[in-house]
């Protein structure tokens, strides 16, 4: 069966997420699966496993914040190895033409990204002054 939903705004969104968390998880998940549904067959099964990855990390999230901060972080790691690739192609393509140093420069950027150095962030603690409203 091919439902047609329409796209909410942002507001009923919202409202979606502080009445029903349950029906806009559903749609969600719809609509994700709408869009790898729509890729090109070559990239869904890729998306198909990023998307599991990001399930992941929210299951085993303690709270929505801790998920968020952490597929953030996949997110930035996954653009600081793309940097790296590209920085990396670029200075290959200046520095050399034959295809061997290419190779290996290929094979270097692997190396280099699994050796990124990884840093924590700073944890900034919190104080709550007063009631909270929502």
């Amino acid at each position: 069966m091919n439902y047609q939903h329409k796209s909410l705004d942002f507001d009923r969104l919202a409202e979606l997420a502080r009445t029903k968390p349950q029906v806009l998880e559903r749609y969600l998940r719809l609509k994700v699966n709408q869009i790898i549904a729509g890729a090109k067959p070559e990239e869904r099964i890729r998306l198909r496993h990023l998307q599991f990855r990001i399930d992941s990390v929210k299951h085993r999230a303690k709270t929505p914040l801790a998920a968020c901060i952490k597929i953030s972080q996949m997110m930035h790691d996954e653009l600081w190895c793309l940097r790296q690739a590209l920085s990396s192609g670029a200075n290959s393509a200046s520095n050399s033409n034959s295809n061997s140093n290419s190779n290996s420069n290929s094979a270097n950027v692997s190396a280099q990204v699994d050796s990124k150095p990884r840093s924590r962030g700073k944890v900034v603690p919190l104080h709550r002054s007063g009631k909270f409203n929502a």
